[in-house]
């Protein structure tokens, strides 16, 4: 976690309190339980004194008590990877099964770096739509057919990445839905990304595609930002 943070600034309360949004994202792991560890979501806020988290998948027990969390998010006001250490303080199963975990005293940040890139090589799948036209009868149709490819990322950033393919349906301009796994703290995630073409080059082998980032969430931000930094 806190590879994944540089030059540490120490927050206030109100400033975490003033960033959270219901429904945010945030990566929770507890200690000595590896396999509870993963994305959660905040359910609500109780001003000064804890942080409500969705927790479906848990099944409640006194043994998630008082043990230590770290939570990592990425705050957008901040434009910032944010962490912060923390405990369970209260377990409710009702309407569905969700945690206290103690609103922290502070919390450390790091503004994401956009710019560079770490040299890698991860498969990759790609999806996105390709459009036929069609004439039989002097009545032009436009059939617009989902594909899929199979490609390399040989290169990213936080902002986007070089694409290798041989196939040569991509265009500048094409929107793209992009899906790939990284391991970061031991555990296998997918990362799920739209992106847009910018450029599109031939090589020798096939095809290389610059594509730049579009929508991600925000758990997926920050674990693809500690994946890039172990690899800069």
């Amino acid at each position: 976690m806190d590879q994944a943070l540089q030059a540490q600034i120490q927050l206030p309360i109100p400033s975490l309190e003033d960033s959270l949004r219901l429904g945010q994202s945030l990566h929770l792991e507890f200690e000595g339980l590896p396999a509870l560890s993963g994305g959660y979501h905040l359910w609500g806020i109780c001003p000064n004194q804890s942080i409500m988290v969705s927790a479906p998948q848990l099944e409640l027990s006194d043994q998630l008590l008082a043990i230590p969390v770290k939570a990592r998010l990425f705050i957008e006001q901040l434009d910032s990877a944010c962490a912060f250490r923390t405990t369970v303080t209260d377990l409710c199963a009702r309407p569905s099964p969700y945690l206290h975990i103690e609103m922290p005293n502070n919390m450390v940040t790091g503004e994401v770096r956009r710019n560079n890139r770490a040299n890698i090589r991860l498969p990759c799948e790609l999806r996105y739509f390709d459009s036929r036209t069609l004439d039989p009868t002097h009545i032009t149709q436009n059939i617009m057919t989902q594909k899929i490819l199979h490609a390399e990322m040989i290169d990213a950033s936080i902002c986007g990445c070089r694409i290798h393919t041989t196939a040569n349906d991509l265009k500048v301009g094409d929107t793209i839905i992009m899906a790939f796994e990284i391991r970061i703290f031991g555990i296998l995630q997918t990362i799920d990304l739209s992106a847009i073409i910018r450029s599109r080059k031939e090589t020798k082998e096939g095809y290389s595609l610059g594509a730049q980032f579009l929508e991600m969430k925000d758990c997926h931000r920050i674990a693809l930002s500690s994946y890039l930094l172990k690899h800069c």
